[in-house]
């Protein structure tokens, strides 16, 4: 197992799975105390068709099997209850909130505010390539903050230090990595350095404010992880050549447009 290489216990949905191998996760969760994340109330109908099927929304039908008895949390959480909330309080569970992919498929604007004000912790993720072409936690940022403030009618919700702190610290938190989310001593030297010379990163008057609202993935110069540079200055350094990989994905890209236009014929 490499050392940078951990494993989470997971499922994609409720949806996706029948109830035995739901059963079967959560037998794990016990067995090796261990917490579950899961994609959970992403869209109306999800939600909808689970309350169909078991009489229950998904986040609670998950915690009547136990799934979430060792902690974890959801991606997406847009469509939630109070009592679904108040479950994710009360187990200290993360919401894993996807902005651009949400934004994307239509399904909703999470409450991230709401979220806030109960103290339920929240990171920030993409979600896949197919559902957020981009892959960008800067833009995700400003999108957490631009769409709360949107969903409240509120400018001044959800300001950029907690949002900061979402893609950060929480992150961290929610993927169990409790030595790298802050630079400190005894911590793991995992940080990025940022440009700030670039046009969009000017005036630095809130150094804050500008990341959460101006800064992208581009002005990322350089990526330390465990004190070793995996990325500076447009070179990658993680033991795989990029033209390689860019070879690979064009290659699955052409077999894989060939094979969709075959079976429409």
């Amino acid at each position: 197992l490499h050392p940078l290489s951990s494993y989470i216990l997971g499922f994609h949905a409720e949806y996706t799975c029948d109830k035995e191998l739901l059963e079967s996760v959560s037998a794990l969760a016990h067995r090796y105390k261990a917490p579950v994340f899961t994609h959970n109330s992403e869209t109306e109908l999800e939600v909808k068709e689970c309350i169909d099927r078991y009489g229950m929304t998904p986040t609670m039908f998950l915690d009547s099997l136990g799934m979430f008895d060792y902690g974890g949390g959801g991606y997406h959480c847009v469509h939630m209850t109070q009592e679904d909330l108040e479950l994710f309080k009360k187990k200290n569970l993360y919401v894993v909130t996807n902005p651009g992919s949400n934004t994307k498929l239509a399904s909703g604007i999470a409450p991230i505010n709401k979220m806030l004000e109960m103290e339920i912790p929240i990171a920030i993720g993409t979600d896949g390539p197919a559902s957020n072409n981009c892959l960008d936690m800067f833009r995700e940022m400003f999108l957490v903050t631009g769409l709360a403030k949107l969903r409240e009618k509120d400018a001044s919700v959800v300001s950029a230090d907690k949002v900061l702190k979402m893609a950060t610290v929480h992150g961290a938190h929610a993927m169990g990595l409790h030595r790298a989310d802050i630079l400190a001593t005894d911590k793991l030297a995992d940080l990025i350095m940022i440009d700030l010379s670039q046009p969009n990163m000017q005036p630095i008057h809130n150094i804050v404010k500008n990341i959460v609202y101006s800064g992208s993935k581009q002005n990322v110069k350089m990526t330390m992880i465990h004190g070793k540079i995996l990325y500076q200055d447009g070179k990658f350094a993680a033991g795989e050549k990029v033209t390689e990989l860019y070879k690979k994905v064009d290659e699955i890209v052409e077999r894989v447009c060939h094979k969709g236009i075959s079976g429409r014929n």
